[in-house]
């Protein structure tokens, strides 16, 4: 495919030439009358850039719509199939920048660069089109040679770019208005809530499914039909044509306000009493009444079931174990349980329903201790209408009834009272049994308190200790960045002059930079942990190929491993995206693909493989450098903890890296595994669960390099590189 591809490309590199022809105003002319006066499509556009290639004597012109987090969309190319695909890529790719870069992005509306593919270079000048909501619509390539771009080509193609854009939004708008109606139809369709609608007229404009069902007629035989032939009852016939003509002729709709009852006539002629909501409106300056429909067969059966459920009441209070007497406002029983009659020795307590309840206070008054006190209390409980409990009372047989009193209150109203009463005899003799417990118990809960004490205000001292250490370790690592940042910049600059420096002055300065690089990953190291602690890391979460991520992460370390004569290898298998901050997963691949680097021997060898269970990713790195001891493994995602022989080996590191990886991958949801053999080699692994179910992704090959695929800015903006193992 390599040699087709390279003769595309010399093809474009030597075909065309500036002609005479119209002027820019002609183009913009053929551009506005082919796309603009097309609504919906942008069908023209080839055409377009047909005759943008002609008149410009450039060598091809190809129109872009940049997409966020997708290759940037080809919308036409003129000549066709004159640009490689490769060619194509990198053109794309270069617009996506510029849609990335807000509404500022209309002060670089042109610029020219160089684009190189399979060891061609072209000049190609980008056209964008002007912001729309912070957004580029349409990236406009024409590529040719560098002496081409004069002002009236830049002008003219930035415009072209921008008719191009604008067609896009009115295509977009004209969908969201079409998405719009479709909704408000649907929403129609799916209410069960009958919808009718008539116009000034009378007749029939909208009849919904649940309206058909309510009153038997089909939409299609309505529609159009007046409303007085159909629905109206004949009695109602002359109210409802005055009512229609007066709202007409002065606005006022009369009784038509509100929830009201109506009867409807059905199609097989019966009546139906429906509860109408008229919804009067005027759309375009034509008058539409609508209403809403509620069929109150419902609200019959709710009566019956309201019914049925008092019957039920009823029966619960008639056999509830506590003694239950309930009174209505004016104080006559109007519910009495058999327990009531048990406990005070009544026989038939279903006689007293219907009397007053100051006659059944003095029926059983005689049965207290204090007759007179037990009367009292019901009087006063009643008149105060407030809630009164356990009030304990005796009775003369030597039993203790517990009495409450409860008021009911209805829609804040007064309507009764409600009367409970139990024999606590058995259970006195159990509190008072209690009430011993209780008292063994204080003493050891008082002793329990002090401890607590004890144990609060160590947990309080090692708070503070802990909240220290963190300031102390954030105000550092502040305090450093800045001479860090001064340090490497000099060194870099000295470098510069390195025709004035001895080899040992060089020498001297790799190690400046080295050392002064190293302290720079511990700052950054400790702020990232700052701010986990602190909660300020919040995700940025998108959806995120793991196959893709792993392979970009081998192809960023390819290179260094190479220095250091590692070979490293990805094996990706297909499954579907995780939910997840690419930033931060990137920062977790980085880290332990150099830990695996760092501690491997050379000519050594490193391999990441990322599997798919059904359920959740595994991604794990694999070395066959030094290994960790069996004891230490456990520990190495502790902060500050590193393993002893990578420290009697003399490898740098902080200590932190790997604790930054177990936080990042916990807050997506995962967890992070090691394994180890001393002497032979370590495996990491990365559990990702995946929330969503989208179509599985195509699998990356095994044991190759994974190209370069990211920009060294947007590296640069993941983060501190976090490097060692410990």
């Amino acid at each position: 495919m390599g040699a087709p591809r390279a003769r595309a490309d010399s093809d474009l590199v030597t075909r065309g030439t500036r002609q005479d022809g119209p002027a820019a105003t002609a183009i913009l002319d053929f551009a506005v009358a082919k796309i603009l006066c097309d609504d919906t499509t942008l069908g023209a556009l080839p055409a377009v850039l047909a005759q943008l290639v002609t008149i410009s004597g450039i060598r091809a012109a190809v129109a872009f719509q940049p997409s966020a987090g997708q290759p940037a969309a080809v919308l036409a190319m003129d000549p066709r199939g004159a640009v490689a695909p490769a060619l194509l890529a990198k053109i794309g790719a270069l617009t996506l920048l510029q849609r990335d870069a807000g509404p500022a992005a209309d002060t670089a509306a042109v610029q020219v660069t160089t684009v190189e593919s399979d060891g061609l270079t072209v000049s190609a000048l980008l056209a964008y089109s002007a912001p729309v909501d912070g957004r580029c619509l349409c990236a406009l390539a024409l590529i040719g040679d560098a002496a081409c771009w004069d002002d009236e080509i830049r002008a003219t193609a930035h415009a072209v770019a921008t008719i191009v854009a604008t067609q896009i939004r009115h295509a977009s708008d004209l969908a969201t208005l079409a998405e719009r109606q479709a909704l408000a139809e649907a929403l129609i369709a799916a209410s069960p809530t009958a919808i009718i609608a008539m116009d000034a007229g009378g007749r029939m404009v909208e009849f919904n499914p649940a309206a058909e069902t309510l009153s038997g007629y089909r939409r299609d035989d309505v529609l159009g039909r007046p409303m007085s032939e159909i629905m109206i009852p004949e009695h109602d016939l002359p109210r409802f044509h005055e009512h229609l003509q007066t709202y007409v002729a002065t606005g006022d709709p009369g009784e038509y306000i509100g929830p009201m009852r109506i009867s409807i006539r059905r199609v097989d002629g019966t009546e139906r009493t429906v509860e109408l909501t008229p919804v009067p409106m005027t759309i375009g300056g034509e008058v539409i009444f609508t209403g809403f429909l509620r069929d109150l067969t419902e609200s019959e059966r709710s009566h019956a079931a309201l019914a049925d459920q008092t019957e039920r009441l009823n029966f619960m209070i008639d056999t509830a174990i506590p003694a239950i007497m309930i009174t209505d406002e004016k104080s006559h029983i109007t519910n009495v349980s058999r327990s009531f009659g048990v406990l005070f020795g009544i026989e038939d307590p279903g006689q007293l329903v219907g009397s007053a309840a100051g006659s059944l206070v003095r029926r059983i008054q005689h049965l207290f201790a204090d007759p007179e006190g037990f009367a009292g209390l019901a009087d006063e409980a009643r008149r105060a209408e407030q809630p009164v409990s356990k009030v304990l009372l005796k009775l003369t047989d030597g039993r203790t009834i517990e009495n409450d009193y409860w008021p009911v209150m209805v829609d804040g109203r007064f309507r009764g009272d409600l009367w409970l009463a139990w024999d606590t005899s058995e259970r006195a003799a159990l509190e008072q049994q209690r009430q011993q417990m209780l008292d063994a118990e204080l003493d050891a809960r008082h002793l329990a308190e002090q401890v607590q004490q004890r144990l609060a205000e160590q947990n309080e001292r090692l708070r503070v200790l802990d909240e220290s250490r963190n300031q102390f370790l954030a105000i550092v690592s502040h305090e450093l960045r800045t001479p860090l940042t001064s340090i490497l910049s000099f060194s870099e600059l000295i470098r510069g002059e390195a025709d004035g420096l001895t080899p040992e002055g060089i020498r001297f300065l790799d190690i400046i930079e080295r050392n002064a690089d190293r302290l720079h990953r511990l700052v950054g190291d400790l702020l990232m942990l700052d701010r986990l602690d602190a909660g300020a890391l919040p995700l940025d979460l998108t959806p995120v190929s793991v196959a893709e991520l792993t392979g970009e992460a081998v192809g960023s370390a390819a290179a260094g491993a190479a220095k250091q004569g590692i070979t490293i290898g990805v094996t990706a298998g297909a499954g579907p995206v995780v939910q997840g901050d690419l930033r931060r997963l990137m920062q977790v691949f980085d880290n332990l693909i150099a830990n695996a680097i760092k501690f491997s021997h050379r000519n050594g060898h490193v391999h990441v493989t990322a599997t798919f269970d059904g359920a959740s990713w595994r991604i794990d790195v694999a070395d066959d450098g030094i290994g960790i001891p069996p004891e230490e493994v456990g520990q190495l995602f502790t902060r500050f903890v590193r393993a002893s022989n990578a420290r009697t080996a003399g490898l740098p590191g902080t200590g932190l890296g790997l604790s930054v990886v177990k936080v990042l991958v916990e807050m997506h949801g995962g967890h992070v595994e090691a394994t180890s053999t001393l002497g032979r080699g370590s495996i990491f692994s990365v559990y990702l669960p995946v929330t969503t179910d989208p179509p599985a992704q195509g699998s990356a090959s095994a044991d190759r390099p994974a190209p370069e695929a990211r920009a060294s800015e947007e590296r640069a903006s993941a983060g501190p590189s976090y490097q060692g193992r410990a």
